[in-house]
């Protein structure tokens, strides 16, 4: 699956969206909101903010809004793009974040699954590479398995969702690069307002049903700042650029590249909380490098 210069460009503003999507974490954590609804909603609805600024100097408003409600493929792409962070995120709330880490890792096994079933054959070096790269992340993730394990039934639910969200962005980059095939354009700023809308919605739902989630009083201005950074930096930045990058790129390498979110995690976790990483990162690193070097190839 050799990338061409456009398909270059492609994999760097997917990287980039997944080093916005290794952000998250530090921003959550900083902006010491508990309930994980008014997370996601106040997400989408500053990422909202800031896809209004691009398109009012883009002067592309009305096609944006055009492209969204006349094209049904973009709604379910925005939505199965909403659920996928919605799911992501009760998953972090609820159960440890190893355990969801290395769950939510299993999505380029969904892909294959999906090839299969299509009946598209796979590649010795997509299964090994696959296989080597999510070992990995299991390397990585290894010393968050050192306490008991967590059988509670919000971890079990935790689980489920994890679950729920790695085969929800597989389907995400299988709808988005099927349609590149059909040579169907798609637009990806129509995708990211979708995706805004159902966060809005989630938005008033806190506001008619949830009124107790909605107090921001307790939050200083470094709080807010972390708010803000959360919507732009790792959501709306991330939510466009992959929207972009998987109407280019092969569906396994894009959902394997998904696979250094955790590796960008700790190395922020380190940098902005002094949470130190253990040995076990430097070979779970290699091992994701040479699993995504062995997908890449044909």
């Amino acid at each position: 699956m050799a990338t061409n210069q456009n398909g270059n460009s492609s994999l760097i503003t997917a990287l980039a969206s997944i080093l916005g999507w290794g952000m998250v974490g530090v921003f959550i954590r900083l902006s010491s909101l508990k309930s994980p609804l008014l997370i996601i909603s106040l997400r989408f609805i500053i990422t909202c903010l800031a896809l209004f600024l691009v398109l009012f100097f883009q002067r592309k408003t009305k096609q944006v809004f055009k492209d969204l409600f006349s094209n049904k493929i973009i709604v379910i792409l925005s939505l199965v793009l909403f659920l996928t962070y919605f799911f992501g995120t009760m998953a972090f709330m609820l159960a440890p974040i190893g355990e969801v880490t290395l769950l939510i890792s299993i999505s380029p096994f969904f892909v294959i699954l999906f090839r299969i079933l299509k009946g598209n054959s796979i590649s010795k070096n997509e299964y090994i590479g696959t296989i080597v790269a999510v070992l990995g992340v299991a390397v990585i993730m290894y010393p968050h398995f050192g306490a008991p394990l967590n059988v509670s039934s919000s971890s079990v639910l935790g689980h489920i969702f994890a679950i729920t969200g790695a085969l929800l962005f597989a389907v995400f980059v299988m709808i988005s690069n099927r349609q590149n095939l059909l040579n169907k354009q798609i637009n990806t700023l129509s995708v990211t307002l979708g995706t805004c809308f159902f966060g809005g919605l989630v938005f008033l739902y806190i506001l008619v049903f949830d009124k107790v989630g909605i107090h921001l009083e307790g939050l200083s201005s470094s709080n807010i700042l972390s708010i803000i950074a959360l919507g732009i930096f790792s959501t709306a930045i991330p939510t466009f650029g992959f929207a972009y990058a998987s109407k280019k790129l092969p569906p396994l390498l894009l959902s394997n590249l998904l696979l250094l979110e955790p590796v960008f995690a700790i190395v922020f976790a380190y940098l902005f909380l002094s949470e130190a990483p253990s040995m076990y990162i430097y070979p779970g690193i290699l091992l994701i490098f040479i699993g995504l070097s062995k997908v890449s190839k044909k």
